[in-house]
């Protein structure tokens, strides 16, 4: 539980900062970029849910890599603002929350 905390003081601190570093983690990058919309519990706000039993849990890895990088509707592309290693890490990250790992 620690953890989650300091991570997400972590996310807190770098949204402040405006930029993900390059070796951010799944969750930072999540938290950071994500969370706002998707929920920090992937639960969905303004964007559909992540999370087990989702719309979107059994589409493919492709598929979210499209969806972030071209952007679907009213999400945005993050194609200027994030590596294919960051999407990577992310993707990873929805999974595991998606399987309850």
């Amino acid at each position: 539980m620690r953890r989650v905390w300091a991570s997400v003081w972590l996310a807190l601190v770098l949204t402040a900062c405006g930029r993900i570093p390059e070796d951010a983690s799944g969750i930072e990058i999540y938290l950071q970029a994500c969370a706002r919309c998707h929920g920090a519990e992937l639960e969905g706000r303004i964007g559909p849910a992540l999370g087990a039993g989702s719309d979107v849990a059994d589409q493919p890895d492709q598929y979210y890599v499209t969806t972030i990088t071209r952007g679907k509707g009213r999400m945005p592309s993050f194609r200027a603002t994030l590596t294919e290693e960051q999407i990577e890490r992310v993707i990873a990250f929805v999974r595991s929350r998606q399987i309850g790992r």
